[in-house]
């Protein structure tokens, strides 16, 4: 199977040996039931009757990452190594499929897998450290920009394999100069009101468009092949952000008019000097953008959870790419109408309200009327939130191993879609 990393069925494939099957059980049920991955498990996906070797290397395929367990056990069999091969197979034909190592114990994974780094996991049961470093693990760091201080871009352009060759040509000439690529996700939410692309955009400071030849020499509003394009083009307009626009030269004319854009050949594998001016042009034309988006994450600062601030919300920023703030971020006086005001305005508002503490409740309140998207979560029990944050789901935790994957389970529907760690 030849398809995208982020457009297939599962987020991670869980190989482990049969002997090992009570620890697997452990990490797929934390892994499904409290992150929220869609989890390739054997004992769950395989029928009676499958061919196993057949079926595990396409369900590898399937996947968008892959789990090792590597204890004593599965290094000394060879079936755990056969499925290590064929994910280092799938990882050289797509370099974003993730391969993540949990060694266990004093097992020696390195006999087997030679040059991979692993997550040290000391006891069966996952830390909560042991619980970030996975979940980092999926959202790698090295490709993507820091949301604090990066100049965001929307990219509208192709998505399919077989079009979108001068997309990834610009595309990689923007992330060499240091712009951030921002795309829709097809998996995201709606966003509460209003149009979700308008608003992915209107967090973004600049706009480019690289539209591909779908057997149509003519682009017209409303119509196909391109009239998304036409669409998103139009939005950005509207924004007044700085726009940049690239069309294959058999595009002849839009909406009757002569096509004035710039050109590229949909197969093209290197762009134009003229292209690449206009690209460094874009980076002194860009500007703050119109809609800013953050999370808020709505504390208890004053007691044991502001030791967790920290992770709490790196851990976030890392999931969604979006920069997070909390109230003693704030300086600006008077201190209590700019935490309103920075509630308010936010994309998201993730609030703890363990202990039903009263800031944090308030600060839930105020973003539920400003008509925010707001996400609750309270150690302990299942249990009702206080009655004015009622319209809400509470989602409760045990412990801090829960917490994490809690977190990533309810963050991730609202994540930017970073194309700089695609490329």
């Amino acid at each position: 199977m030849n398809n995208s990393v982020h457009k297939r069925d599962f987020d991670i494939f869980l190989s482990y040996a049969s002997e090992d099957r009570h620890i697997a059980d452990n990490i797929d049920n934390w892994l499904s039931e409290f992150a929220g991955f869609q989890v390739w498990y054997a004992p769950r996906e395989l029928s009676g009757g499958s061919l196993l070797a057949t079926d595990l290397q396409k369900a590898i395929s399937r996947s968008r990452g892959i789990i090792i367990i590597a204890t004593q056990n599965s290094v000394d069999k060879g079936w755990v190594k056969n499925e290590y091969n064929s994910a280092m197979d799938e990882k050289s034909n797509h370099p974003d499929f993730r391969v993540v190592i949990l060694r266990f114990g004093t097992s020696s994974p390195d006999n087997i897998m030679k040059g991979m780094t692993w997550i040290n996991i000391e006891q069966e049961k996952l830390s909560p450290d042991n619980a970030i470093s996975i979940i980092k693990s999926f959202y790698p760091g090295e490709k993507r920009p820091n949301p604090s201080n990066s100049k965001d871009i929307y990219i509208s352009c192709s998505w399919r394999a077989n079009d979108n060759r001068s997309a990834i040509s610009v595309m990689m000439q923007l992330d060499k100069i240091g712009f951030r690529l921002i795309g829709d996700s097809e998996d995201q939410q709606k966003f509460g009101e209003g149009n979700r692309v308008e608003r992915i955009m209107s967090s973004c400071g600049a706009f480019v468009c690289i539209i591909p030849f779908r057997n149509n020499q003519e682009a017209n509003d409303g119509e196909r092949p391109y009239k998304y394009f036409l669409k998103e083009i139009d939005y950005a307009n509207q924004l007044q952000i700085p726009t940049l626009i690239i069309s294959d030269p058999k595009i002849i004319s839009v909406n009757g008019q002569k096509n004035q854009w710039l050109q590229l050949d949909t197969n093209a594998h290197e762009i134009s000097d003229e292209i690449k001016i206009e690209i460094e042009n874009l980076m002194d034309e860009w500007r703050k953008p119109p809609n800013p988006q953050y999370i808020f994450c709505a504390l208890d600062l004053d007691n044991e959870a502001k030791n967790a601030t920290n992770y709490f919300r790196h851990l976030i920023e890392r999931i969604t790419g979006m920069v997070t703030i909390i109230g003693t971020d704030i300086s600006d006086e008077p201190i209590q109408l700019s935490i309103i005001q920075s509630i308010q305005n936010s994309f998201l508002t993730v609030a703890d309200i363990s202990d039903d503490n009263l800031n944090t409740c308030i600060e839930a309140g105020i973003a539920i009327s400003s008509k925010a998207n707001v996400e609750l979560i309270s150690k302990g029990e299942p249990r009702r939130p206080p009655f004015m944050l009622r319209s809400l789901q509470l989602i409760t935790f045990e412990d801090d191993i829960e917490k994490v994957g809690r977190i990533h389970k309810i963050v991730f529907p609202y994540r930017r879609r970073i194309i700089n760690a695609e490329l």
